[in-house]
Protein backbone atom coordinates (compact mmCIF):
# COMPACT_ATOMS: atom_id res chain seq x y z
CA UNK A 1 0.00 0.00 0.00
CA UNK A 2 1.22 3.48 -0.80
CA UNK A 3 -0.71 6.51 0.35
CA UNK A 4 -0.69 9.56 -1.88
CA UNK A 5 1.38 12.39 -0.46
CA UNK A 6 2.80 10.25 2.34
CA UNK A 7 6.36 9.83 3.54
CA UNK A 8 6.90 6.20 2.56
CA UNK A 9 9.40 4.05 4.40
CA UNK A 10 12.26 2.34 2.59
CA UNK A 11 11.67 -1.16 1.28
CA UNK A 12 13.55 -2.69 4.20
CA UNK A 13 11.33 -0.89 6.70
CA UNK A 14 8.01 -1.76 5.11
CA UNK A 15 6.06 -4.53 6.81
CA UNK A 16 2.53 -5.70 6.12
CA UNK A 17 -0.15 -5.58 8.76
CA UNK A 18 -0.67 -2.79 11.27
CA UNK A 19 1.94 -1.65 13.80
CA UNK A 20 0.84 0.55 16.70
CA UNK A 21 3.56 2.30 18.72
CA UNK A 22 3.02 4.35 21.87
CA UNK A 23 -0.55 5.24 20.90
CA UNK A 24 -2.30 7.51 23.38
CA UNK A 25 -5.74 9.00 22.85
CA UNK A 26 -7.11 11.61 25.24
CA UNK A 27 -10.49 13.28 25.37
CA UNK A 28 -10.27 16.74 26.91
CA UNK A 29 -7.12 15.67 28.71
CA UNK A 30 -8.43 12.35 30.05
CA UNK A 31 -6.67 9.28 28.61
CA UNK A 32 -8.94 6.78 26.88
CA UNK A 33 -6.05 4.57 25.82
CA UNK A 34 -2.46 5.18 26.87
CA UNK A 35 0.86 4.03 25.45
CA UNK A 36 -0.51 1.11 23.43
CA UNK A 37 2.05 -0.75 21.34
CA UNK A 38 1.05 -3.85 19.41
CA UNK A 39 1.23 -5.52 16.00
CA UNK A 40 -1.73 -6.84 14.01
CA UNK A 41 -0.66 -9.64 11.70
CA UNK A 42 -1.55 -9.38 8.01
CA UNK A 43 -4.10 -11.79 6.56
CA UNK A 44 -5.39 -12.71 10.00
CA UNK A 45 -8.53 -11.97 12.01
CA UNK A 46 -7.65 -10.28 15.30
CA UNK A 47 -10.36 -9.88 17.92
CA UNK A 48 -9.98 -6.88 20.22
CA UNK A 49 -11.68 -7.76 23.51
CA UNK A 50 -11.99 -6.43 27.03
CA UNK A 51 -14.46 -4.99 29.53
CA UNK A 52 -16.74 -2.10 28.64
CA UNK A 53 -14.82 1.17 28.62
CA UNK A 54 -11.37 -0.39 28.22
CA UNK A 55 -10.63 1.44 24.96
CA UNK A 56 -11.46 -1.14 22.28
CA UNK A 57 -13.43 1.15 20.00
CA UNK A 58 -11.11 4.08 20.69
CA UNK A 59 -8.18 1.99 19.46
CA UNK A 60 -10.08 0.75 16.41
CA UNK A 61 -11.18 4.23 15.37
CA UNK A 62 -7.63 5.53 15.79
CA UNK A 63 -6.35 3.23 13.06
CA UNK A 64 -8.12 5.14 10.29
CA UNK A 65 -8.22 8.53 12.03
CA UNK A 66 -11.91 8.59 12.81
CA UNK A 67 -11.17 10.85 15.78
CA UNK A 68 -9.94 13.70 13.60
CA UNK A 69 -13.16 15.67 13.74
CA UNK A 70 -14.05 15.02 17.38
CA UNK A 71 -13.58 18.21 19.36
CA UNK A 72 -11.35 17.68 22.37
CA UNK A 73 -9.73 14.48 21.09
CA UNK A 74 -5.93 14.32 21.11
CA UNK A 75 -3.90 11.51 19.53
CA UNK A 76 -0.17 10.86 19.89
CA UNK A 77 2.02 7.94 18.84
CA UNK A 78 2.00 6.17 15.51
CA UNK A 79 -0.09 3.72 13.52
CA UNK A 80 1.87 2.24 10.63
CA UNK A 81 0.00 0.46 7.84
CA UNK A 82 2.34 -1.24 5.37
CA UNK A 83 5.17 1.14 6.08
CA UNK A 84 3.16 4.36 6.24
CA UNK A 85 2.44 6.21 9.48
CA UNK A 86 -1.17 7.26 9.03
CA UNK A 87 -0.53 10.15 11.45
CA UNK A 88 2.42 11.39 9.40
CA UNK A 89 2.31 15.11 8.52
CA UNK A 90 1.92 14.64 4.77
CA UNK A 91 -0.52 11.73 4.73
CA UNK A 92 -3.65 11.98 2.59
CA UNK A 93 -6.34 11.13 5.15
CA UNK A 94 -8.94 10.46 2.45
CA UNK A 95 -6.65 7.81 1.05
CA UNK A 96 -6.05 6.35 4.51
CA UNK A 97 -9.77 5.81 4.90
CA UNK A 98 -9.99 4.17 1.49
CA UNK A 99 -7.23 1.73 2.37
CA UNK A 100 -8.45 1.17 5.94
CA UNK A 101 -12.18 0.55 5.72
CA UNK A 102 -14.59 0.46 8.64
CA UNK A 103 -17.91 -1.21 9.41
CA UNK A 104 -19.81 0.19 12.39
CA UNK A 105 -22.04 -1.42 15.00
CA UNK A 106 -25.22 -0.07 13.41
CA UNK A 107 -25.75 -0.08 9.64
CA UNK A 108 -25.47 3.41 8.17
CA UNK A 109 -26.50 3.35 4.49
CA UNK A 110 -26.23 6.59 2.58
CA UNK A 111 -29.55 8.24 1.58
CA UNK A 112 -28.92 7.26 -2.02
CA UNK A 113 -29.95 4.22 -4.07
CA UNK A 114 -28.64 0.73 -3.25
CA UNK A 115 -26.42 0.83 -6.34
CA UNK A 116 -25.07 4.28 -5.50
CA UNK A 117 -24.21 3.18 -1.97
CA UNK A 118 -21.73 0.71 -3.46
CA UNK A 119 -20.70 2.47 -6.65
CA UNK A 120 -20.26 6.15 -5.82
CA UNK A 121 -17.05 5.89 -3.79
CA UNK A 122 -15.14 3.70 -6.29
CA UNK A 123 -15.94 6.25 -8.99
CA UNK A 124 -14.89 9.15 -6.78
CA UNK A 125 -11.57 7.44 -6.03
CA UNK A 126 -10.92 6.53 -9.66
CA UNK A 127 -11.36 2.80 -9.08
CA UNK A 128 -14.28 2.57 -11.50
CA UNK A 129 -15.77 4.62 -14.32
CA UNK A 130 -19.19 4.89 -15.91
CA UNK A 131 -18.67 1.71 -17.95
CA UNK A 132 -17.26 -0.44 -15.14
CA UNK A 133 -19.13 0.73 -12.05
CA UNK A 134 -22.10 -1.60 -12.64
CA UNK A 135 -19.76 -4.58 -12.52
CA UNK A 136 -18.14 -3.26 -9.33
CA UNK A 137 -21.58 -2.96 -7.74
CA UNK A 138 -22.54 -6.47 -8.76
CA UNK A 139 -19.25 -8.07 -7.71
CA UNK A 140 -19.37 -6.59 -4.22
CA UNK A 141 -23.04 -7.29 -3.65
CA UNK A 142 -22.39 -10.87 -4.74
CA UNK A 143 -19.37 -11.06 -2.43
CA UNK A 144 -21.49 -10.29 0.62
CA UNK A 145 -24.38 -12.48 -0.55
CA UNK A 146 -26.84 -9.64 -1.18
CA UNK A 147 -27.11 -9.60 -4.97
CA UNK A 148 -30.05 -11.99 -5.33
CA UNK A 149 -32.10 -10.02 -2.80
CA UNK A 150 -31.55 -6.59 -4.37
CA UNK A 151 -30.73 -7.13 -8.06
CA UNK A 152 -34.23 -6.10 -9.13
CA UNK A 153 -34.28 -2.93 -7.01
CA UNK A 154 -30.80 -1.48 -7.33
CA UNK A 155 -32.22 2.00 -7.87
CA UNK A 156 -34.45 1.80 -4.82
CA UNK A 157 -33.83 3.04 -1.30
CA UNK A 158 -31.62 0.98 1.03
CA UNK A 159 -33.92 1.84 3.92
CA UNK A 160 -36.44 -0.72 2.72
CA UNK A 161 -33.94 -3.48 3.47
CA UNK A 162 -33.84 -5.38 6.76
CA UNK A 163 -31.24 -4.41 9.34
CA UNK A 164 -29.08 -7.37 8.41
CA UNK A 165 -29.32 -6.56 4.71
CA UNK A 166 -28.40 -2.94 5.41
CA UNK A 167 -25.29 -4.11 7.27
CA UNK A 168 -24.33 -6.34 4.35
CA UNK A 169 -24.83 -3.38 2.02
CA UNK A 170 -22.51 -1.27 4.18
CA UNK A 171 -19.95 -4.08 4.08
CA UNK A 172 -20.21 -4.22 0.27
CA UNK A 173 -19.73 -0.44 0.18
CA UNK A 174 -16.55 -0.78 2.26
CA UNK A 175 -15.18 -3.65 0.19
CA UNK A 176 -15.82 -1.79 -3.08
CA UNK A 177 -12.82 0.41 -2.23
CA UNK A 178 -10.49 -2.62 -2.08
CA UNK A 179 -9.11 -1.91 1.41
CA UNK A 180 -5.95 -3.50 2.79
CA UNK A 181 -7.36 -3.42 6.33
CA UNK A 182 -10.95 -3.66 7.49
CA UNK A 183 -12.08 -2.54 10.95
CA UNK A 184 -15.31 -3.93 12.38
CA UNK A 185 -16.86 -2.47 15.52
CA UNK A 186 -19.37 -4.96 16.99
CA UNK A 187 -20.71 -5.54 13.45
CA UNK A 188 -23.16 -8.31 14.39
CA UNK A 189 -24.39 -7.18 17.81
CA UNK A 190 -27.81 -6.12 16.48
CA UNK A 191 -28.22 -8.87 13.86
CA UNK A 192 -30.09 -12.15 13.70
CA UNK A 193 -28.14 -15.44 14.05
CA UNK A 194 -28.21 -16.28 10.33
CA UNK A 195 -26.80 -12.91 9.26
CA UNK A 196 -24.25 -13.12 12.09
CA UNK A 197 -23.09 -16.52 10.85
CA UNK A 198 -22.85 -15.15 7.31
CA UNK A 199 -20.74 -12.14 8.33
CA UNK A 200 -18.48 -14.31 10.49
CA UNK A 201 -17.87 -16.59 7.52
CA UNK A 202 -17.15 -13.58 5.33
CA UNK A 203 -14.54 -12.32 7.81
CA UNK A 204 -12.59 -15.54 7.52
CA UNK A 205 -12.75 -15.35 3.72
CA UNK A 206 -11.73 -11.68 3.67
CA UNK A 207 -8.70 -12.38 5.87
CA UNK A 208 -7.21 -14.38 3.01
CA UNK A 209 -6.35 -11.08 1.31
CA UNK A 210 -6.65 -8.35 3.95
CA UNK A 211 -6.05 -7.68 7.63
CA UNK A 212 -9.27 -7.96 9.67
CA UNK A 213 -9.68 -6.34 13.10
CA UNK A 214 -12.92 -6.82 15.02
CA UNK A 215 -14.05 -5.35 18.32
CA UNK A 216 -16.45 -7.74 20.04
CA UNK A 217 -17.91 -8.28 23.50
CA UNK A 218 -18.91 -11.80 22.44
CA UNK A 219 -16.14 -14.16 23.55
CA UNK A 220 -17.80 -17.10 21.80
CA UNK A 221 -17.65 -15.13 18.57
CA UNK A 222 -14.02 -14.17 19.16
CA UNK A 223 -13.17 -17.81 19.78
CA UNK A 224 -14.94 -18.91 16.59
CA UNK A 225 -13.49 -16.45 14.13
CA UNK A 226 -10.20 -15.01 15.37
CA UNK A 227 -6.65 -16.09 14.72
CA UNK A 228 -5.29 -13.68 17.34
CA UNK A 229 -6.63 -11.78 20.34
CA UNK A 230 -5.71 -8.40 21.80
CA UNK A 231 -7.02 -8.06 25.36
CA UNK A 232 -7.34 -4.55 26.78
CA UNK A 233 -8.12 -3.29 30.27
CA UNK A 234 -8.24 0.30 31.51
CA UNK A 235 -6.84 1.69 28.28
CA UNK A 236 -3.80 -0.57 28.05
CA UNK A 237 -2.74 -3.93 26.63
CA UNK A 238 -2.92 -6.89 28.99
CA UNK A 239 -2.18 -9.63 26.49
CA UNK A 240 -1.67 -10.03 22.75
CA UNK A 241 -1.48 -13.63 21.65
CA UNK A 242 -3.00 -16.33 19.47
CA UNK A 243 -6.67 -17.10 19.98
CA UNK A 244 -5.81 -20.66 20.95
CA UNK A 245 -3.48 -19.46 23.69
CA UNK A 246 -5.83 -16.74 24.92
CA UNK A 247 -8.82 -19.04 25.30
CA UNK A 248 -6.99 -22.12 26.57
CA UNK A 249 -3.77 -21.04 28.29
CA UNK A 250 -3.56 -17.25 28.77
CA UNK A 251 -0.39 -15.95 30.42
CA UNK A 252 -1.98 -13.22 32.54
CA UNK A 253 -4.26 -13.85 35.50
CA UNK A 254 -6.51 -11.00 34.32
CA UNK A 255 -6.95 -12.78 31.00
CA UNK A 256 -7.88 -15.98 32.81
CA UNK A 257 -10.40 -14.10 34.91
CA UNK A 258 -11.91 -12.44 31.83
CA UNK A 259 -12.20 -15.66 29.84
CA UNK A 260 -13.79 -17.43 32.83
CA UNK A 261 -16.30 -14.61 33.32
CA UNK A 262 -14.97 -13.52 36.71
CA UNK A 263 -14.39 -10.03 35.30
CA UNK A 264 -16.05 -8.37 32.34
Amino acid sequence: MQLAGANVATKEEVSAGVTVEGLTVKFRGTPLIEGISTFFEPNKVTAIVGPTGCGKTTLLRSINRMHDHVTGMQVSGSVVVEGVNVYGPDVNVREVRRRVGMLFQRPNPFPRSIAENVGLAPRAHGLANRSTVREVVRENLEMVGLWDAVSNRLHGSPFGLSGGQQQLLCLARTLALSPDVILLDEPTSALDPDTTDHIESLMKTLSEHMTVLIVTHNLAQASRISDNVLFLMKGGVVEATSARTFFHDPADERSRAYVSGRIG
